[in-house]
């Protein structure tokens, strides 16, 4: 058996097909003011996520070069020249190192550079400021000499703004430049 539903419609009242015009205003400031707080929270997490990402890089790359300065002077057999908190020119014990050896910084490009036989490379760009300071004392307590006993390196990376520092204890008795 069939059945058909009919609806009764009152004679002179039109069934509505459709949104009026205030059900069509309400559900675009809905959607905007939707819209704008996903827009901010996604920017919000942007920003966050790429500042994250630019201080952990720049943090990594300091630590490489505190590790290279490190690993440079724990070796330093003589120092040749040493210029407060802008360079430092040095030989290391290691019979596989022959070479002079420095470690400077250029305030002009604001790079840390090591120099290895005459060829410089860039240990660290973006560098704002760079302290290279040595302790002496009698190593040895022979009265007449004072031996290098710590060399403390650190700079300030720029795009970071954090300061990074390390200080070094060289294995062979230095005497003072």
């Amino acid at each position: 058996m069939i059945q058909l539903f009919f609806i009764k419609i009152p004679i002179g009242i039109k069934p509505q097909k459709g949104f009026t015009l205030v059900e069509l205003i309400v559900t675009l400031v809905l959607v905007g003011i939707i819209g704008t707080f996903t827009t901010l929270f996604m920017y919000t997490g942007l920003n966050g996520y790429l500042r994250a990402k630019d201080t952990s890089e720049g943090a990594l790359k300091a630590q490489v070069v505190l590790d290279r300065i490190s690993l440079e002077l724990k070796d330093i057999k003589d120092i040749s020249d040493y210029n407060l908190n802008t360079n430092i020119d040095y030989t290391t014990a290691n019979e596989n190192l022959p070479f002079a050896r420095r470690i400077r910084y250029d305030s002009g490009n604001d790079e840390i550079l090591l120099s290895v036989a005459g060829n410089e490379n860039v240990l660290l760009d973006d560098v704002q400021t760079f302290s290279l300071t040595a302790t002496y004392n009698d190593l040895n307590n022979d009265i007449s000499s004072q031996e290098v006993e710590m060399i403390s390196a650190g700079f300030t990376v720029g795009e970071i703004e954090r300061s990074f520092s390390v200080r070094i204890f060289p294995r062979n008795m230095v005497a003072e430049p």
